[in-house]
């Protein structure tokens, strides 16, 4: 069922006895106006269905609720609220809708009012056009409610030149400020240098970085280092499995004291064509060198007859091999798979008369991680992948509130393993 509430503003009872309401605006000023439309509506919806006296007892048994209980009808409204505000630029159509359906799915565990900027021609006349839609959802115990707030702006011509100031007016006070770039940040220009001083965490994803890469790894390792905002990289939390796994190898009571005597290093990464994207093999390369205070000595380059690319690190006086080699592979394995995913990992260890060798291998979603004593096996740990969707990883990046220090060394390594 729907019901009018103004020219402009639609509520509607959706499955599951959600309410949700819509609304369309021109301008910045009408924006903040039917937001004040929509809660006042939500507010006289439920001052007309009050509490019964069982849900009014299940809340004054609960700290977070009991102070909050005046009046029966109040808890609701009052317990309507955003942890924070999420800013997604989104260019591009199918953009927007990967970032609607990734906020959609972390509604309940992270209501937040999520503003989305689709930016069109900025050499165009100044236009706005925006769609507002909020829902609450009524808890199982039924004495609270968990709301959300969409706002989808459409901008073009001077406004798209200036999309810090788009937001500002919307931003909740006091409550932290996430900005999500999904697709290629242009760190360093002006729109991205003027949204970036208004929030206070930056999210991107460095899988997404096409040929010019090393420039913006290097501009995310500006960020951290100018103290702009905490930054957090969904390409870098794609890694984690493939870290632990090798990490969990020298757990074995053999490998323990083996760190410290690499020699080579080798990734293999998918290049189905084109463009051969180092980035995640340079943070993982980075990672190696942060946890074990490797420095880099000679930066990524090319040899003459080789497809490989090759660096020098170094520990004390002793020099570890680098090598990222472009995998092709075969109809169904690494072909298929976006350019810049590691397929495989080796570390090659040892002095004297040992020889280890421990390998992480990617088959389909899965992972396997090895390791062998002069050729012997002695230890091997499966692992599987967490599905492509970014909404596990935008979740994980709104829990995590402070910096990833690890990441933060890895980057500054993997920044000047690339040249950067």
């Amino acid at each position: 069922m729907a019901a009018i509430v103004t020219a402009s503003l639609e509520a509607t009872v959706v499955e599951g006895g959600a309410t949700r309401w819509q609304g369309r605006a021109s301008s910045i000023a009408e924006v903040e106006a039917q937001l004040t439309r929509i809660w006042t509506s939500a507010a006289e919806e439920v001052a007309h269905t009050p509490m019964s006296e069982a849900e009014r007892s299940r809340a004054m048994g609960d700290p977070r609720l009991a102070h909050m209980l005046d009046a029966p009808e109040d808890v609701r409204v009052r317990t309507r609220t955003s942890v924070l505000t999420l800013v997604v630029v989104a260019p591009r159509p199918e953009t927007t809708e990967r970032a609607i359906d990734a906020v959609n799915l972390l509604a309940g565990r992270h209501p937040s009012r999520a503003i989305i900027l689709s930016p069109g021609d900025p050499d165009g006349p100044p236009t706005l056009d925006a769609r507002i839609v909020a829902s609450c959802h009524v808890s199982g115990r039924g004495d609270s409610e968990t709301c959300t707030e969409q706002i989808h702006l459409r901008v073009g011509g001077e406004t798209a030149q200036h999309l810090s100031a788009v937001v500002a007016p919307l931003l909740i006070h006091d409550l932290p400020v996430v900005l999500w770039w999904p697709d290629e940040p242009p760190i360093g220009r002006r729109p991205f240098r003027e949204l970036l001083e208004t929030v206070d965490r930056l999210l991107v994803d460095s899988g997404s970085f096409g040929a010019d890469g090393s420039r913006r790894l290097a501009g995310l390792a500006a960020v951290i280092a100018e103290g702009d905002a905490v930054v957090h990289d969904i390409g870098w939390m794609r890694l984690t499995l493939w870290r632990e796994l090798l990490a969990g190898l020298f757990d074995h009571p053999l490998l323990q004291r083996e760190t410290g005597r690499c020699k080579a290093i080798r990734i293999h990464i998918a290049r189905p064509s084109g463009d051969f994207r180092t980035i995640k093999g340079a943070l993982f390369v980075g990672w190696l060198a942060g946890q074990l205070d490797w420095e880099i000595a000679q930066p990524l380059a090319s040899k003459s007859g080789s497809d490989s690319l090759f660096a020098t690190l170094r520990e004390g006086k002793h020099d570890i091999r680098v090598e990222f080699r472009p995998a092709t592979g075969t109809a169904g394995e690494a072909s298929v798979r976006s350019a810049g995913s590691l397929t495989r990992v080796e570390l090659e260890l040892g002095r004297g008369t040992s020889a280890i060798r421990a390998v992480v291998t990617r088959q389909q979603d899965h992972l396997l991680a090895t390791a062998e004593w002069n050729g012997a096996p002695i230890i091997r740990r499966p692992g599987r992948l967490e599905a492509f969707g970014e909404a596990p990883y935008l979740g994980e990046a709104l829990d995590l509130t402070g910096q990833d220090r690890v990441f933060e060394r890895a980057l500054a390594r993997a920044t000047r393993l690339i040249g950067g």
